[in-house]
């Protein structure tokens, strides 16, 4: 999926999240000047947001598979949200925040589909973990894009992640870190979702060899289905 493409059919729906989750937020809170957020003030963080992205659209890199495409030119519209709102006064790590935040609202809508297919499949914990991680490994994280070799765990659906298009992306600009309190921070959530919890001591954006991820099945009730959200005050 190209940048336009994904401008086009991706900035109606972010637009709206941002509208959602930033009108009405009080913010400032860290530097002492809080406010509230306005939806006039939204607008323009807006239209700077979009303003980045089309500057940073043309050195967004080629990947091989659709799925990387995708994923790298969202990274860029990380990127993007977080210098405008910069711009507009909102640092971090309260602009990390509340990224994650927006980010967190897709990603769960974007993970209900391989939890709901899990739980008519099989009861097993173990096995629901196996078939949502198999699942989003054939798309979008799936090969040659990114790189992954299985690890023989017990009691853990465990495999390590050697190459992230995502992760290279957001190194090349200096930016692990924010990829690291984003997009990685998602992925406890996730688990939540599918039944589990993760267990991972590092990432490529944070600058070590390789993700270990390790997905621990849970009981029915000690599973959670909380994410990246945060309160409005």
């Amino acid at each position: 999926m190209s940048p336009r493409a994904v401008r086009m059919l991706g900035g109606p729906l972010l637009a709206a999240l941002v509208r959602r989750v930033l009108v009405g937020r009080q913010v400032g809170g860290v530097s002492g000047d809080g406010r509230t957020l306005t939806r006039a003030e939204v607008g323009l963080i807006l239209g700077r947001l979009w303003a980045h992205f089309d500057d940073l659209a043309p050195g967004i890199p080629w990947e091989p598979t659709f799925g990387s495409r995708m994923n790298v030119a969202l990274a860029a519209m990380t990127v993007a949200v977080h210098r405008a709102l910069g711009e507009a006064g909102i640092a971090d790590p309260e602009a990390s925040d509340l990224i994650k935040e927006i980010a967190w609202r897709v990603y769960h809508a974007w993970a209900l589909l391989p939890g709901a297919f899990t739980r008519l499949v099989t009861r097993h914990p173990a096995k629901r973990l196996r078939v949502a991680t198999g699942l989003f490994r054939r798309f979008p994280f799936n090969p040659p894009g990114y790189r992954m070799e299985d690890v023989p765990v017990a009691g853990a659906v465990a495999f390590d992640v050697y190459r992230c298009p995502v992760a290279d992306y957001f190194r090349a600009r200096g930016l692990g870190q924010l990829c690291v309190r984003t997009w990685c921070a998602l992925d406890k959530a996730l688990a939540g979702m599918w039944g589990g919890a993760l267990e991972r001591q590092g990432t490529l954006a944070g600058g070590v060899a390789r993700c270990d991820f390790r997905w621990v099945p849970l009981p029915r009730k000690a599973s959670t289905v909380t994410g990246g959200e945060g309160k409005r005050a």
